[in-house]
């Protein structure tokens, strides 16, 4: 199998994904991810281009991980067809790619899960 599996640490820090999802996930460190970006998720293979730690301690992969929990819910026919028509129909109208890009509501609700794990982590005393 590609990948390493979240480790206990990771599955119980990440708790917005939930740890049943957690066990399927896969983490891949990859040389660069097309178009600059510092993550990418497919399905449950979360792919970086960033070294994260393992500590569960990483914005970047709460953030991913949210992705993760987005294509199950939604299943992948649904998932690729509102993240792409999203983007699409944002182009459309700004003509921007990274204004686009930000307003994906998959990327909205990744950037404000991810904010809120930070926030929350940051209120536990026994977490750094």
């Amino acid at each position: 199998m590609i990948g390493r599996p979240l480790n206990q640490e990771e599955i119980e820090s990440y708790r917005h994904l939930g740890s049943d999802l957690a066990l399927q996930v896969r983490v891949v460190q990859v040389a660069m991810i097309p178009g600059g970006y510092a993550g990418l998720t497919l399905r449950n293979l979360v792919l970086l281009s960033q070294k994260v730690s393992s500590d569960g301690d990483s914005n970047l992969l709460a953030h991913e991980l949210v992705h993760v929990r987005q294509w199950h819910e939604q299943g992948r026919i649904r998932f690729l067809w509102r993240y792409s028509w999203s983007f699409a129909s944002q182009f459309a109208k700004t003509r921007s790619w990274g204004a686009s890009y930000r307003n994906i509501p998959a990327e909205t609700e990744a950037r404000r899960v991810a904010a809120q794990w930070a926030d929350q982590r940051r209120k536990r005393p026994n977490i750094r």
